[in-house]
């Protein structure tokens, strides 16, 4: 079995992850759980063996990272719960298995829980390797995007590309929508995993899986599959070249 503790200031939050464990799980077992930074430091000391936590970023009198930073010796996994993802490059530097954002989706739920016993989960070392690394994660699958008066919850795979206008960034999805976000291209780029989005141009933020074909005229321009023909600045046209022959 493996033995999990759960972490969250929510009540409601420990029902749902203690269903979701009962619905989708058969080798989970909750050992311990705890609602704030206090209590978890302290349960943490006294189980003396458990797997995985499953771990709320904000808890009241504290954060997870601060729940973290008292234990020097981490010889299990942790799963970050939250309903904000601009905490998702720090977790992945704490060596997180995975980001769930609130509300969880039973599937990423039972995705991340399956990553517990497949090769798809890192080494202890190659977890202490990437804790210390100031890249970007790869990890990230999905971000929240605010709008004027919606919370949008996106998978980077659907994201075509992203275009500033002015202080805000249009973001364009595959299933044809756009989403307007207060939040500056300059956020994005520094957010999302750069192994997948590339910035073209002043304007511009592509993911280049979505890339059609490189045009040469007037300097160049990439063609997407959604049919957009973007300008690409001339001192980047050598770095996007590069990573689309790597």
């Amino acid at each position: 079995m493996i033995k999990t503790l759960l972490i969250d200031d929510e009540n409601n939050a420990i029902k749902t992850l203690q269903s979701y464990i009962h619905k989708y799980t058969e080798d989970l077992s909750v050992v311990g759980i705890a609602t704030s930074k206090k209590e978890a430091i302290a349960l943490i000391a006294n189980t003396k063996y458990f797997d995985l936590i499953l771990l709320d970023v904000n808890l009241g009198d504290g954060t997870a990272f601060e729940v973290l930073e008292q234990i020097p010796s981490r010889n299990f996994h942790v799963i970050f719960t939250t309903a904000y993802d601009q905490y998702a490059i720090k977790a992945f530097k704490y060596s997180a298995l995975d980001y769930l954002l609130k509300p969880i989706d039973p599937k990423e739920f039972m995705d991340a829980i399956a990553r517990l016993n497949t090769k798809d989960v890192s080494s202890m070392k190659d977890q202490l390797e990437l804790a210390s690394s100031s890249e970007k994660p790869h990890g990230i699958n999905k971000i929240v995007i605010n709008s004027s008066n919606e919370m949008h919850f996106i998978a980077i795979d659907d994201i075509i590309r992203l275009e500033s206008e002015k202080n805000y960034t249009d973001i364009y999805l595959t299933n044809g929508k756009r989403i307007t976000s207060s939040k500056t291209l300059k956020y994005y780029e520094d957010l999302l995993p750069d192994h997948i989005f590339f910035r073209t141009h002043q304007k511009h933020l592509i993911n280049i899986s979505f890339i059609k074909k490189f045009l040469k005229e007037d300097g160049g321009y990439v063609l997407l599959t959604d049919h957009s023909k973007l300008a690409v600045s001339r001192r980047k046209k050598e770095g996007l070249l590069n990573k689309l022959s790597s």
